[in-house]
This record gives C-alpha cells, sequence and structure tokens, in this order.
C-alpha cells in the first residue's frame, strides 16, 4: 500500500490522455508534451520545429526570438500572437509565451506557419491532437449502433485493413487497431443505450485504438473482424448464463505503461456466434525508460537549439516504438511529458511497475567526434561497516545500495548494447564506465545510462537531431533488449 501511494503522490498529473500531440510522419510518429497556458493548448516550439525540419541558428534576446529554419527566418515576441515569417506577418490564435525558459506557441501553430516553411505535404484536423506530415493517407471509420436480443451491436467500418486486439481495463474494452494511422471523423461517439455509453478514438500514446464504455457492469464483449479486417463487429450483451467469478487480472503496474498487452488475436468471422473476448495471457516484463532532465532543467543545448531533455525524450520515444513493435515487452516512462522529475521519482516508478531492464538516456559534450555514445552502469561507494545488534536486518537491503545486486548484469547489458552500437556506421562508442550516477543507485534491476554527444553550444545537434540516426539507435537497442534471455513473457530477476 504504501509503494501505491507513492505512485499517486508522484505521478504527475500530466501523463493523462490528451496531453500528448502526435506527430505522424511516413515512418514514423513523435509524441510531443502539450501545455495549457490560460485557457489555450501549447507546443513547445523549437522540440516541434526540431521534427518537421531542421534548425539552422537562433538569435534570442530578452522578449524576441529569431529562429533560422531551413530556407526561412522566423521571429517571434514574447506575448504577442504574431509572428513573421521572412517577409509575411502570420497571427496566431493565442499570444507565444515563454514558460520554463522555453519559447511556447499555441496549437494553431502547426497548421497556420508549419505549411509554409517545410516542403511536404501537411493534413491536420481542426481541434484534433495529431498532424500528418509527408505522403500519409491516414484511415477513417464510421461507426453504427444496432439492437441485440439482451445486447447491442457497434459496427465499425473501416476505410484500411486494420488487426484487433482486445484488453479489459478499468471496467471498458480497448482495442487497440494495429499500426495505420487513423484520422477518426468525430473523437467520440455517446449513445442512449442501456448496453453502451460510449466509443472513443484514442492515440495519445501513439497507437490507434477504441475504447468502449459499458452503459452497467456486468456484460460481456465478443469482437469479430469481417470483410477482409475493414469492418469490426463489437457485441454487448448480457451473460447468457449465470458464470463462475473469475480472479480479477492484476492492475496495471504504473499509469505510464504502455503498448498493446498480449491477447488472443481476433477469431475469424463464422456463422456461429464469436467468443467473448479472451482474458490477458501473462503480463509481458516491462523496461523502464528515463528520458534525462525536464522541465526547467533543460540539460545541455546545441547552437542550433536542441536542448538534451527535448532531445533524451525524442530518443525515449522511438525506444519505446521498437520494443513495443518487437512485441517482447511493454513499457513504463519514468518522465512523462515535460517535467523535472526527481530521481526519487523516476526509480520509485520503474521499482513500482517492477521493471525487468532500466534505460536512462542523456547527451552532453563527449569530445570532438560525434556522434558518439558512452554507456555507464553505477559504480558503489567504498563497502560501509555493516549494521551491528538490533540495527542488523538480515534479508533487507536498503534502497540505495539495491543496485549493487545488478552490477554484474547491468555491466553485461552495457556490453552487449556497446558492441550493437559498434555496427552503426558513422558513430564513436566508448567502453562501458562505472560512475556513481545517482539515477542508477536505487533501481532494482539490471541498469545502464546511454549518453549520445556531442551536444554543446559550439556546434550544431547535427546527426543527434536526425530521425534516421535516432530510429536506428532505437532499433540497436530493441534488438540487443529482444534476445535477451527471458524476455517476451518469462523474464525473471
Amino acid at each position: 500500500m504504501l509503494w501505491c501511494g507513492l505512485v499517486l503522490l508522484f505521478w504527475p498529473a500530466r501523463a493523462l490522455r490528451g496531453d500528448n500531440f502526435v506527430f505522424y510522419f511516413p515512418s514514423s510518429r513523435q509524441l510531443v508534451p502539450v501545455e495549457v497556458i490560460g485557457n489555450s493548448k501549447y507546443l513547445p516550439l523549437l522540440q516541434v520545429l526540431n521534427l518537421v525540419g531542421k534548425l539552422n541558428g537562433l538569435q534570442e534576446k530578452r522578449n524576441t526570438l529569431k529562429v533560422a529554419f531551413g530556407k526561412s527566418h522566423l521571429e517571434f515576441h514574447a506575448d504577442d500572437e504574431e509572428v513573421r515569417v521572412d517577409k509575411k506577418t502570420m497571427v496566431l490564435s493565442a499570444p507565444v509565451r515563454v514558460s520554463d525558459g522555453r519559447w511556447m506557441v499555441p496549437t494553431d501553430f502547426v497548421t497556420s506557419v508549419v505549411p509554409d516553411i517545410v516542403s511536404v505535404g501537411v493534413e491536420y484536423q481542426a481541434g484534433a491532437n495529431r498532424i500528418f506530415l509527408g505522403d500519409i493517407m491516414p484511415g477513417s471509420f464510421s461507426v453504427r449502433l444496432a439492437p441485440l436480443s439482451g445486447g447491442a451491436r457497434l459496427t465499425f467500418r473501416f476505410t484500411e485493413k486494420v488487426t484487433v486486439r482486445t484488453v479489459s481495463v478499468n471496467g471498458k474494452w480497448i482495442m487497440y487497431l494495429g499500426d495505420h494511422p487513423i484520422e477518426p471523423l468525430e473523437p467520440s461517439f455517446r449513445f442512449q443505450n442501456p448496453y453502451v455509453a460510449e466509443a472513443q478514438f484514442d492515440d495519445q500514446d501513439g497507437w490507434p485504438k477504441l475504447v468502449i464504455t459499458p452503459s452497467t457492469a456486468g456484460l460481456n464483449f465478443y469482437s469479430t473482424l469481417v470483410e477482409g479486417g475493414k469492418v469490426l463487429l463489437a457485441d454487448v450483451v448480457k451473460p447468457s448464463a449465470p458464470q463462475a467469478k473469475a480472479p480479477p487480472p492484476p492492475p496495471p503496474p504504473a499509469a505510464a505503461v504502455s503498448g498493446p498487452p498480449p491477447a488472443t488475436p481476433a477469431p475469424k468471422a463464422s456463422a456461429a456466434a464469436a467468443a467473448p473476448a479472451a482474458a490477458p495471457g501473462p503480463p509481458l516484463p516491462i523496461v523502464a525508460l528515463d528520458a534525462g532532465h525536464g522541465g526547467d532543467d533543460a540539460g545541455a543545448r546545441s547552437r542550433d537549439g536542441l536542448a538534451e531533455k527535448d532531445l533524451a525524450a525524442q530518443l525515449v520515444s522511438r525506444v519505446r516504438s521498437a520494443l513495443l513493435s518487437s512485441g517482447k515487452y511493454r513499457v513504463v516512462l519514468t518522465r512523462a511529458g515535460d517535467i523535472n522529475a526527481t530521481f526519487e521519482q523516476r526509480t520509485v516508478a520503474a521499482n513500482v511497475a517492477g521493471a525487468v531492464l532500466f534505460l536512462s538516456f542523456h547527451a552532453g559534450n563527449l569530445g570532438g567526434n560525434s556522434p558518439r555514445v558512452a554507456l555507464y552502469t553505477y559504480q558503489p561507494p567504498s563497502p560501509a561497516a555493516p549494521p551491528a545488534g538490533d540495527e542488523a536486518k538480515p534479508g533487507l537491503t536498503a534502497w540505495d545500495q539495491i543496485q549493487e545486486a545488478y552490477l554484474e548484469r547491468s555491466r553485461q547489458l552495457a556490453q552487449n548494447l556497446m558492441q550493437r552500437f559498434t555496427q552503426i556506421s558513422g558513430l564513436s562508442v566508448d567502453a562501458p564506465t562505472a560512475a556513481p550516477l545517482r539515477v542508477l543507485r536505487s533501481v532494482n534491476s539490471p541498469a545502464v545510462a546511454i549518453e549520445v554527444g556531442s551536444l554543446t553550444l559550439e556546434s550544431d545537434a547535427g546527426a543527434l537531431a536526425s530521425a534516421a540516426f535516432q530510429e536506428e539507435l532505437s532499433a540497436a537497442v530493441a534488438e540487443v533488449l529482444a534476445v535477451l534471455p527471458g524476455g517476451g513473457g518469462e523474464a525473471t530477476r
């Protein structure tokens, strides 16, 4: 109960649904945290620009920011709705703000300004928290509710083929729809029905899904894909007969655990009634991903404006996607959004979730060669004398010493990562080093810190900001973790 209380105390409200803006690209997607200032939603300007193109330089004065972006020059003024794009003035829906040292723009910046400064197509639905850039044809769907004997049927007709994995969470049914981007006609559909209250689309963690809310408890849920995967039938009905009460599934370890849990594939269509959604099998092991810094702690910064906290968040997002795609792990994020989480909050999030691996991502000055990677494991202090008398408690290990039980496995993990990173063309890789890193000290699993560089005020971010480099590094991490013994459901400590 104590640990549950700590999760509630430390877990930020910003980790909840609707706090991310999803940028869809032809081969990837990125999540950018949304911040509400006043009554308007805002995005971090430099993080958005780094996602959609290349920053060539910036000049910041007290209340003015000038940015060289591609072939364009942009000028922003704090608390002013006007943005200067070359010789044109554009007006935003709300003033530009400076929050915790970061320049923030209202979300309509992505529709009013971004299309003018990028060379790819931009598709955006007003009011939505997602945007599609490049050669992307997002799917969509319609929904219809019809009565059944003792229940109701939802018919979802998609424009593209989908796959379905279903899980029950907190009295609702969640149907993951595969990996193809979807742009719904409406974010939610509400019904005056005794069986179904709402069908809601959600992709705020980057995974398109439908969330079905029943009107009352104790109902059964059946889902079937027909017509080649373009039509989904979802039946919500009363149980046909009293059933033995099954033990409840264990609660999810933390709010930031993400990715479709393992589930039985959707049944094939047949004339017989579909079977109810099967209970999830044994949960996949969890990897904790830690994006260094955050909030008012920006960390290192490059000459062209890329902050360490944003680069770490980008890497974590890509590694998370690669791990989820492997089907071997679930993921818990120790920092959800742009917050300055303490070391204790980060390790509590990982330990309470029961993470079997912990990776912390950072960036900094690693010298002249760039891109470069340095790997660190925990170096404990000199052994202290064991407590005597009543203070000695056999079998208990203090949290500030718990990582010492995993030193050898952490070194092996770092060695495996190093060997894989050396296969990335143009990347310099340092041998793993032990250091007294506070973020690793209290982690109850093998733990490694990964630092990329060089990120300095004397040079541009270069390859570090490249989506290609970040994807290659993230894929390498996922490959190493995928072949670890126990990865995929049987991981043990």
